[in-house]
């Protein structure tokens, strides 16, 4: 019984991302003129498809390695952020592999791109929010963390009695010993990502007769969707397991201070946008727009 409440945590929220990705799968209809050239824009979207999973299998084994790296809990939380390093990686490769225009006739498109054009309205800001929780919160951790017993910094959590007469120290607690990991890898998504979206708006376009173009805007935006999702999982996943484990400490230190028990639930809080963040990112990942003729 014991087994069984873990894997309905892990299970009903790729459930419910699997539902909201058939929604949002429907509501992402694309309408295109008929009758336009199209043999390039379908190479380019089965080449962003096994990009993608071709850095879906790297992330997955990279996050393997890491997983097994440290037993103190660090290889658990980069695990989530290396797959979507990976996934980041493999949306790049397959950008990088749309080909030019070719043959005796080409033409240019005289247009300005951004990048707001491309990147969701909704997620785009929600993964930039959840990264500014994760810095915040990876900050204050780590100002209030001490050294453990065998004096590694920033593993745990100490706190007196107001007289003094008590103290005690618990962990783990998401300290600089946990935050710069999580930190430095954050840094390479975010820059990864970055990266892949400016190549996603300024990459030429396959063709211009209005097929293509209306096909080639969306793969542009999907591809901008992929990124957001896959660098809000790398924020939104470990961010869950640090606002848990931080929780868990205050409320194991609430003897000591009344603030800590109130602090604890707003850890919680936390902890619940994050995951709720994750099985939306997951949704977005595993939803793809219908191209139809017009």
């Amino acid at each position: 019984m014991a087994a069984v409440i873990p894997l309905a945590l892990a299970v009903v929220p790729v459930l419910v991302a699997l539902l909201l990705a058939v929604l949002m799968s429907l509501n992402r209809e694309v309408h295109v003129p008929a009758g336009g050239h199209l043999p390039v824009p379908r190479v380019t979207t089965g080449r962003h498809l096994w990009s993608r999973l071709a850095g879906l299998v790297v992330g997955i084994a990279a996050s393997w390695l890491v997983l097994s790296w440290d037993g103190l809990g660090r290889g658990a939380m980069l695990a989530a952020p290396v797959l979507g390093i990976g996934l980041l990686m493999g949306t790049l490769a397959g950008e990088l592999a749309v080909s030019r225009p070719h043959g005796p006739i080409r033409g240019a498109s005289l247009e300005i791109r951004r990048a707001r054009d491309y990147l969701p309205r909704f997620s785009a800001p929600l993964a930039a929010a959840l990264s500014l929780v994760a810095v915040v919160l990876l900050s204050v951790t780590s100002a209030t963390a001490s050294a453990d017993d065998l004096g590694r910094s920033g593993r745990v959590l100490a706190m007196s009695s107001p007289d003094g007469a008590v103290r005690s120290a618990t962990g783990p607690w998401p300290g600089w010993f946990y935050a710069w990991p999580m930190l430095a890898v954050l840094a390479v998504a975010f820059l990864l990502s970055a990266l892949v979206t400016h190549r996603v708006v300024q990459r030429g376009r396959p063709g211009l007769d209005p097929a293509a173009r209306a096909v080639d805007d969306a793969q542009r935006a999907h591809s901008a969707r992929v990124v957001t999702a896959a660098y809000g999982l790398c924020v939104a996943l470990p961010l869950t397991g640090v606002a848990v484990v931080a929780a868990g400490a205050l409320f194991r230190q609430s003897d000591l201070a009344g603030w800590a028990a109130p602090g604890a639930f707003a850890l919680l809080g936390v902890a619940l946008l994050a995951a709720g963040s994750a099985v939306w990112y997951l949704a977005e990942l595993l939803s793809r727009p219908r191209i139809r003729a017009s």
